[in-house]
């Protein structure tokens, strides 16, 4: 009867060590070098999106590993392994049943931005001399398929800002926030900076796997809420964009 119990006893220590190892597992967040959101692990200023996570993360209690990958397989590897999430992801009604939702990390706008007169839409914008837009973007087929034939395709963000700020092209269709931390960045002057109306506005989360521990989703969300009410958010926000 002792051995039995004995047996019972080990069973249910080994199980409990087994729990506690899968519990202290860490959960992996995969990402895409997306600036000024995501810029990589081993940077000095990693990203506004990575530093938000890292604070929710610590906050909440949670190991959090971040690995970056080409933008399509970190989104295909979160919907496919249960447990992961993904950052920051545009919630739309495509994406909308293939993750979870976890919380709304950051607002952004598609903007014509310049540094001299306001330029609002296309139509104002196909009167400039040139654009500049990112190659390869989302935002470089808006203006193709707006009919612009005023553009000038640029790999580089830094090297966009720079031509902005040098008056090289009248105006530069990005992100609010990637013109900014790009000024940021080259040294220059974000306060020169004058953006258009939102041509196109976008909800970026932090998502998981559908089967995601929705307990640990609530605790990493109250810890981005908390971070928004203690001014935790906008000084990081601060870092990038000045």
């Amino acid at each position: 009867m002792k051995a039995t119990l004995s047996k019972i006893a080990c069973g249910a220590a080994l199980s409990l060590g087994l729990m506690s190892a899968a519990s202290a597992e860490s959960i992996v967040a995969y990402t895409a070098v997306l600036p000024p959101y995501t810029l990589g692990a081993d940077r000095e200023k990693p990203g506004i999106s990575h530093e938000l996570l890292v604070e929710m993360a610590d906050r909440a209690g949670i190991d959090i590993q971040i690995e970056y990958l080409p933008w399509g397989r970190a989104q295909e590897t979160v919907k496919s392994t249960p447990g992961t999430l993904l950052f920051t992801a545009t919630r739309n009604a495509t994406r909308e049943d293939q993750y979870g939702w976890v919380a709304l990390m950051i607002q952004v706008e598609e903007v014509f931005v310049t540094v001299g007169p306001r330029i609002e839409n296309m139509t104002e914008a196909s009167a400039l001399a040139n654009v500049l837009v990112l190659a390869n973007t989302p935002r470089s087929r808006r203006l193709a398929d707006a009919g612009l034939s005023n553009v000038r395709d640029v790999t580089d963000v830094e090297q966009a800002a720079k031509m902005l700020n040098g008056g090289r092209v009248d105006a530069w269709y990005t992100l609010n926030q990637r013109a900014a931390a790009a000024f940021v960045e080259a040294g220059l002057d974000p306060s020169r900076l004058v953006f258009g109306a939102p041509v196109k506005q976008s909800k970026n989360w932090l998502a998981s796997n559908p089967e995601f521990d929705q307990e640990v989703a609530a605790k990493l969300a109250q810890a981005l809420e908390a971070m928004r009410s203690d001014g935790t958010y906008d000084a990081i926000l601060k870092r990038y964009l000045g």
